[in-house]
């Protein structure tokens, strides 16, 4: 995957249906494994991928590791939509359309 940051957040498993601390990597801002938290604002000025202070933009995140540490499964619902606002992390969502991230080298998606 190259460069890029993580989010930590909690995500639920589909199989077991407990939810676990978890890493999704994404391309956006500074990207050199920095970690983030909702609520956090992104860093620019180095490895910059992306467009920094835009309103909203939805951004392709997908799990470091796709085995659920409660029950050892594969969690089949690895990939996320990153929603972010004026460079603060707002939202994590399981994917809507991949089709959204054919653009940009399928990092992120400008939204209006």
């Amino acid at each position: 995957m190259g460069a890029y940051n993580l989010l930590i957040v909690n995500v639920q498993c589909p199989n077991c249906k407990n939810t676990y601390e978890a890493k999704i990597q994404f391309k956006y801002g500074d990207t050199w494994q920095l970690q983030y938290r909702l609520g956090d604002k992104l860093k620019w000025g180095g490895n910059d991928i992306g467009v920094p202070g835009w309103p909203c933009v939805k951004v392709y995140g997908i799990l470091e590791t796709d085995i659920c540490p409660v029950c050892n499964q594969i969690n089949l619902e690895d990939e996320f939509d990153i929603y972010i606002e004026h460079d603060v992390l707002k939202e994590v969502r399981k994917m809507d359309n991949i089709e959204d991230y054919f653009l940009n080298d399928g990092s992120y998606k400008l939204m209006e």
